[in-house]
């Protein structure tokens, strides 16, 4: 599933700064449209981005992906930070030669995720804790920790990781399998501001620790 370009617009209308952004899968690569977008929305609605975070399966190179991914470089405001890597763990399948010739070229191409899984890493989510391959339960949080409101609640700085999935939900975390994304989002993006979800969600743990 793709994401909609109509929720890539609505958070960055909504957020002055991203540090770092990363797009997952399915495979990030064959949705180059969707990072063309983002870069795009970024530079229209004055969003700064700090860098990015990407990993491909590189069983194939694809050029519209190979431009995109330079042209986001260009607009980051710490481009040593940006970073490409390429998943060559036992789980994925041959990677293309010409892929990995192109990519690791690119002045942020890291080999960061080049290497086996530990079985101990393995998280119990979708295919893995269906197949009863996983032993890592994943710690879903239920409240944002690093946070500034001012007293007008008109500008919010978050710190914490947020993820926007395909569907426009909010969660916490990344790693939840995409049966169990729906059952854990604090809101959704189409539905409610970006801003409203996250004050919402802080005013609700504020009241379960004064209870």
């Amino acid at each position: 599933m793709n994401m909609d370009i109509e929720i890539i617009n609505r958070v960055t209308r909504e957020v002055d700064y991203i540090y770092e952004v990363t797009f997952t899968g399915g495979e990030p690569s064959l949705n180059a449209a969707a990072i063309e977008h983002f870069r795009w929305a970024v530079h229209f609605n004055c969003c700064s981005l700090d860098h990015f975070w990407l990993t491909v399966n590189a069983r194939f190179f694809k050029q519209d992906f190979h431009e995109a991914i330079q042209e986001l470089y260009c607009i980051c405001d710490d481009q040593d930070c940006c970073s490409l890597t390429i998943s060559r763990d036992q789980y994925h399948g041959k990677m293309s030669p010409k892929a990995y010739e192109m990519y690791s070229e690119l002045p942020f191409f890291s080999t960061e995720k080049m290497k086996r899984i530990a079985d101990s890493d393995l998280l119990s989510e979708g295919n893995a804790k269906k197949n009863q391959m996983s032993y890592k339960e994943v710690k879903i949080g239920h409240e944002i920790a690093d946070y500034h409101v001012d007293p007008e609640n008109t500008v919010l700085y978050v710190g914490d990781l947020i993820y926007v999935n395909a569907k426009g939900d909010v969660l916490f975390e990344c790693d939840l399998s995409y049966n169990r994304q729906k059952r854990h989002a604090m809101g959704n993006v189409l539905r409610e501001s970006f801003k409203d979800i996250l004050l919402r969600n802080l005013r609700e743990s504020k009241q379960k620790v004064s209870a």
